[in-house]
């Protein structure tokens, strides 16, 4: 099997995660209900990898909120912040449905407003003049944006999106589902929140993802229960982050993570990702029935490539590379709704994505170009 759909979850995890998730599962104690040897020690990993969250970023400070997942993190952001009827907020045209469709559900609550930021459909770029118009008719109250785009691999340039936001005092959320612990992230100073997923660009396990809070913003708190701490309370303790992790923690997850960071700290991914995505586009460009969703000059991928084949609808190209040539891609639509319009794939019924990582070689990319001279 060549798998190259990464964007979705990365596979395989290194060694070293399986080898970590296997001793937790193992040897898993509870974290914050005992107060045994066991118990303390399952404590003390957890809040060293809140600590190395912040690291791999270069952060000197932040509350790190783990979650389930990257789509629990978003919900437990939009349904927390502190937005009113009439409020406008802003995303961009690459988001995912783990934004788009609780932002709907608010809006049926609420009566907010969700407007698209002005991106140029030629250049891929924001219209930073157009976006300021957007802000100065109709201020901002959240924003929300993507690090890197699920559907293209665009890394979005969101640094002075949100620092013209945060003249108006916005909530600026980064989503960096597709690319933590990997790209590192700019101007801290002007984000609110960032988003990671575990499973996916920190190479660890399904279950642990979570939230960084930068800010000291009204957060509301959306699920209720068990922290271990303030017992006799019936309300959820003030303090963070067991104002926000109700519930056992994935203290497995947490473990294969810390063994993912160490991992990633261990190697060079960013320029070796990089290369095999121009290796990757290099190669389809030589496809003479393939068409590349990408910006002008190719510049801003990371580990995503998006095609179309003519002749044929995605979910065609996507069972042929099964069935024929046991390739793992994904088609359609891709959770990401409103790009589709924006990058003109709708009449390919979405795109073919192509998603690798660090353990994708040349030598897969070569026989995925065969199989596509095929068709």
């Amino acid at each position: 099997m060549i798998y190259l759909d990464n964007a979705a979850t990365t596979f395989p995890k290194p060694d070293e995660v399986y080898a970590e998730l296997e001793q937790a599962n193992r040897n898993a104690f509870n974290t914050g209900r005992g107060s045994y040897k066991c118990a303390r020690e399952a404590s003390a990993i957890k809040e060293k990898v809140r600590q190395e969250i912040l690291d791999l970023n270069r952060m000197n400070n932040g509350n790190v909120i783990y979650t389930s997942s990257a789509t629990e993190a978003l919900n437990d952001i939009i349904f927390g912040i502190d937005i009113v009827e009439g409020d406008y907020i802003y995303v961009s045209p690459f988001e995912h449905n783990s934004i788009i469709r609780p932002l709907e559900q608010l809006k049926k609550t609420k009566k907010i407003n969700v407007e698209i930021l002005s991106f140029d459909k030629d250049s891929w770029m924001p219209d930073f003049s157009k976006i300021n118009d957007q802000f100065v008719m109709h201020k901002p109250a959240a924003i929300f944006l993507s690090q890197v785009s699920n559907v293209t691999g665009y890394i979005i340039p969101y640094e002075k999106i949100f620092e013209m936001a945060k003249k108006f005092d916005a909530i600026n959320v980064l989503d960096a589902s597709q690319g933590f612990g990997i790209i590192p992230i700019k101007n801290h100073i002007a984000i609110n929140y960032v988003v990671f997923a575990g499973h996916k660009s920190l190479y660890a396990s399904f279950g642990i993802a979570g939230f960084i809070k930068l800010k000291d913003d009204l957060l509301n708190t959306n699920i209720f229960g068990g922290t271990g701490s303030d017992t006799m309370n019936p309300n959820m303790p003030d303090n963070i982050p067991d104002k926000y992790e109700a519930g056992s923690p994935n203290i497995v997850g947490i473990r294969g993570l810390a063994a993912s960071i160490r991992w990633l700290k261990s190697q060079n991914i960013y320029e070796h990702e990089i290369e095999l995505t121009q290796y990757l586009i290099d190669n389809l460009k030589k496809v003479k029935k393939v068409k590349l969703f990408l910006p002008p000059g190719e510049k801003n991928i990371f580990g995503i490539v998006s095609i179309a084949i003519e002749g044929y609808s995605s979910d065609e190209v996507g069972m042929i590379l099964d069935d024929e040539f046991d390739i793992c891609v994904r088609t359609g639509y891709h959770c990401a709704p409103l790009v589709h319009d924006f990058i003109d794939s709708l009449v390919y019924n979405g795109t073919v994505r192509i998603s690798i990582s660090f353990f994708t070689t040349k030598k897969e990319i070569d026989l995925l170009i065969e199989a596509l001279n095929s068709l």
